[in-house]
């Protein structure tokens, strides 16, 4: 230990797997990078299995030819001692929906019938949002994103409108085209299309679904820009909970990221330091939360 301290040696953790077989990393797969959602759920892995002595290795799959790498058993991907996959409808990416490795495997935001995973019910998500708006007004819209249909297409957005959609409709208010906005997942965009959809309505108050948190944004600055009086001629609820959303006092519906992607991590390692190997299946089912605040 005298001569560990004088040469200040750290332990090569590529050279130890090579004899243990395991690597002490995780592989954490998700379809882009930089995105508020996805910070959160690396961030909450991170803080949690570090305290287990693991590290992580991120695979954004960005394109289909990364696609086409991470469908070979012996990509990169698939080395380390587990994997973590956001949000992929692995029913489309893989072939029998089976992901390409031996390797346990844990999914976070998506539902799958073969492999552990935590989800959340988007469906729901939008039935909430359209309660909270239908105790202020029946005059209502949407401002949405419509995902480009691919492989790589999750429906999340869809579900939420499609959860808003059916609770108008038990409640007896068809939803029309004109009442659905379509803007790209960006702030300028959020918020020039919400400064489009504020000059069609003929009547107020309005109340306005934005589909994330985002959206939501771009409508407090578009309100702002047409001096109209939030909670009052206009009531919007987001979904997510951003950190930022406090600040601008958004009525949001908050997706547990942090427990998600921690539980996920906690079974992963579970599974990967078992001593005889664990046959259970996992699908959890987490609960989303309204966050009321002033826009709503």
């Amino acid at each position: 230990m005298k001569t560990v301290e004088e040469l200040n040696y750290i332990p090569d953790p590529t050279a130890r797997g090579l004899v243990s077989g395991n690597t002490h990393m995780l592989s954490i797969v998700v379809p882009m990078i930089r995105t508020d959602f996805y910070d959160r759920m690396i961030n909450s892995i991170d803080e949690y299995i570090s305290e287990k002595a693991y590290d992580t290795v991120i695979f954004p799959l960005l394109s289909q030819k990364r696609l086409e790498r991470f469908s070979d058993r012996d990509a990169f991907l698939y080395r380390t001692d587990g994997i973590i996959m956001a949000s992929m409808p692995i029913h489309k990416l893989f072939p029998n929906s089976e992901i390409p490795t031996d390797r346990n495997i844990v999914l976070v935001d998506m539902y799958s019938e073969r492999y552990d995973c935590m989800y959340l019910d988007n469906v729901e998500v939008g039935r909430k949002a359209a309660e909270v708006l239908y105790e202020h007004t029946d005059n209502l819209k949407m401002l949405t994103f419509i995902e480009p249909e691919s492989v790589f297409t999750t429906n999340v957005f869809g579900d939420r409108v499609r959860g808003f959609s059916g609770y108008l409709a038990d409640n007896g208010i068809k939803t029309v085209e004109k009442q659905l906005f379509h803007t790209e997942i960006d702030l300028h965009s959020a918020y020039t299309t919400a400064l489009k959809l504020l000059e069609t309505v003929e009547k107020f108050p309005v109340g306005i679904f934005a589909t994330c948190d985002l959206f939501g944004y771009g409508l407090t600055l578009a309100a702002k820009n047409k001096d109209l009086e939030i909670g009052k001629d206009l009531f919007i609820v987001g979904v997510d909970n951003q950190p930022w959303a406090e600040e601008i006092d958004l009525t949001t519906i908050k997706q547990p990221v942090e427990e998600m992607s921690e539980y996920a991590a906690k079974i992963l390692i579970e599974k990967i330091e078992a001593k005889t190997e664990i046959i259970r299946h996992e699908s959890v089912k987490f609960e989303s939360t309204l966050i009321r605040r002033g826009s709503a």
